[in-house]
């Protein structure tokens, strides 16, 4: 009872700081106080979607609350509904791999309770957010599931959805004649049911594709059809961007004045909505035609202006970045001065007990002159060892603090301020329009972004490192299933294994569920997948097996690559090193993964080994303890 009072109290609270609010969050607020328990996982989930684009730190808090009450009374639907919804909410924020890991959950949810529905919008989920991390291979391939799933269902709203996001990822590949095939079939599915905000959508991608292709005439047919029917209350942030896409298009044609005109009017419209990207894209076109028409004082005004908005963008990235890194840093900053108080209060503490043992012992002493020798020099022993440990754990708790300021200060200052603007940057150029019709130079921003990730993944071993030195990483096991991990880790690197030539191969039909911590589990099976693609030549392969062994699942991860002797195998494996060598195409490395690897094996109650004849390849295996259902 204590707990749903506090839970009612907690949406009173929410409902006033969102009085104005649209009706449909306020209706729903309203239905939420007064729902059964039974019902409040849809009601909950309702809320999540609706503020998902506003307010997605909230979406995300209505989601875990969704998820709880769908448990406690066996909601499925609402179940898996739930991680599909804060996987949203984590992509929008940016948070791909929180994203990644509830859409991923939602989708072994759906296959365990047999959602075929929620299952296909799963593989949308994930299909979609690959088409923003610039993974457009694996992000067809998921998509292609679902359209299998919503054409056994029959359901033409999840098909749209599916050729719509096809589209999307054909476009970002240059592959428009496909592309405008999709969205053609996307759009004639939305008209059939009469989805008209989805309509708008299709015939301004249309509109896109055909601007791509040269014919100005059918892009203009397409963007005039899209401002007939989409929202321009609900959706001015497209209303916006189509009479942009318009002006371009009279651009290209030479029709200055209309082109001009469109520009202004969307000008107005995204300043009332504060969309910069489009403020930022009219400048362009505007700036363009001045330089058509000679007038080049204002060219060059709107030059400037494109120049600051793209500053003001930047910095703005930047700025949320650098608070939330700054605040993360003076959190733990304050914790440690906690930690030293406390420390220091009990210190004193000890040092009052000390001292009125010793009182004790002066009377006993003056009482029992036959026993004051004995007990002076037992008193004086204990003293001493008190003393001496003291004085060793809190040598021990500054040394300690120390370093891990200077780490934080390392990481946070040095790394993290660096990699964070580059990643902005090339995200930046990634979503320039002249860029992103330059095949060349999209494929070498997407190398650049993969060699900046590959940098981000050594940042995040190093905090790992440093958590884990601190002992300030919690161990949670759970039954879960070592398919998936191994799956999922596969799927992620595919893109990086075919770029490089690189096989990669897990056929067990059996499934093997394991007892270990989730967090560890996928950093282990990370590392030792990418140390072996790092080391395997191009045409080589990386093969996963897994089996039993007594109690334990055991894995076994084998490459064809360089392999390496056993003075080698005894060094990359001891905590006292950071052993590392170069990859088959000079990649570099920390020695981090191995270590990490190792001590989150053995936190999980494993153990970890390597095998190698050098030019022979290598294999590295690890146990976990099998589940405790099995």
């Amino acid at each position: 009872m204590k707990k749903e009072l506090l839970f009612l109290a907690f949406i009173f609270f929410t409902i006033c700081l969102h009085a104005n609010e649209n009706v449909v969050v306020d209706s729903l607020y309203k239905q939420l106080i007064n729902a059964e328990d039974s019902i409040k996982a849809e009601i909950l989930n309702e809320l999540s979607w609706e503020l998902r684009n506003s307010e997605p730190e909230k979406s995300i808090e209505y989601g875990i609350e969704a998820i709880k009450f769908a448990e406690q009374f066996n909601d499925y639907e609402n179940l898996v509904q739930a991680h599909g919804f804060i996987g949203v909410a984590y992509r929008i924020i940016g948070n791909y791999s929180e994203s990644m890991d509830y859409y991923f959950k939602g989708l072994e949810l759906a296959k365990k309770y047999n959602q075929k529905e929620q299952e296909g919008y799963a593989y949308i989920n994930i299909g979609n957010l690959h088409i923003y991390q610039g993974y457009y291979y694996n992000a067809i391939e998921n998509l292609n599931k679902a359209q299998d799933i919503a054409e056994e269902l029959g359901h033409k709203r999840m098909l749209g959805y599916v050729h719509l996001n096809i589209g999307r990822a054909q476009m970002l590949r240059n592959e428009n004649l496909e592309a405008l095939k999709n969205f053609n079939k996307a759009l004639q599915i939305r008209i059939e049911i009469d989805q008209v905000s989805g309509q708008a959508v299709c015939y301004k991608y249309i509109g896109d594709i055909y601007l791509e292709l040269g014919d100005e005439r059918k892009a203009l047919t397409n963007y005039q059809q899209s401002l007939k029917v989409v929202d321009k209350e609900m959706d001015k942030d497209l209303y916006a961007n189509i009479h942009t896409m318009i002006a371009k298009t009279y651009f290209t044609a030479g029709n200055y004045e209309l082109a001009q005109r469109n520009a202004n009017k969307s000008m107005k419209i995204a300043s009332e909505i504060g969309a910069k990207l489009i403020i930022r894209d009219n400048f362009k076109v505007l700036a363009d035609i001045d330089l058509k028409t000679n007038q080049y004082k204002s060219a060059a005004e709107h030059l400037t202006s494109i120049i600051n908005y793209n500053d003001t963008l930047f910095n703005q990235q930047l700025s949320e970045k650098m608070f939330n890194l700054e605040y993360r840093f003076e959190k733990e900053r304050k914790q440690a001065e906690i930690d030293i108080l406390n420390k220091d209060k009990q210190i004193r503490e000890l040092e009052l007990r000390r001292a009125r043992t010793f009182n004790i012992a002066l009377v006993v002493i003056l009482l029992l002159l036959a026993v004051m020798f004995i007990y002076v020099l037992m008193s004086l022993r204990e003293r001493r060892k008190q003393n001496l440990l003291l004085e060793k754990q809190k040598e021990e708790l500054d040394n300690i603090n120390k370093t891990k300021d200077k780490m934080f200060l390392i990481i946070g200052h040095d790394l993290r301020g660096p990699i964070g603007n580059l990643k902005s940057l090339i995200e930046m150029l990634l979503e320039d329009e002249e860029i992103t019709r330059d095949k060349s130079l999209m494929e070498t921003f997407n190398i650049f972004m993969k060699s900046v990730q590959s940098v981000s993944d050594l940042l995040e071993n190093l905090l790992l490192w440093a958590k884990s030195q601190r002992n300030d990483i919690s161990f949670s096991p759970e039954n879960i299933s070592i398919n998936t991990v191994i799956n999922r880790n596969l799927q992620l690197f595919k893109t990086v294994a075919d770029h490089k030539g690189v096989q990669l191969t897990f056929d067990i039909k059996e499934n093997y569920d394991v007892f270990a911590d989730k967090n560890m589990l996928m950093t282990v099976v990370r590392n030792l997948i990418s140390n072996a693609i790092k080391y395997t030549p191009k045409n080589g392969n990386v093969n996963v097996t897994v089996g039993l062994e007594s109690n334990y699942t055991k894995i076994a991860i084998a490459d064809s690559g360089v392999g390496f002797d056993q003075e080698t195998a005894n060094k990359i494996l001891d905590p006292q090193n950071f052993y590392t060598t170069s990859g088959t195409n000079n990649e570099a490395g920390s020695g981090l993964g191995l270590l990490l690897s190792k001590e989150f094996v053995e936190i999980n109650g494993g153990k970890i080994w390597a095998e190698s004849i050098p030019g022979k390849g290598a294999t590295f295996y690890f146990t976990i303890p099998v589940s405790d259902m099995s």
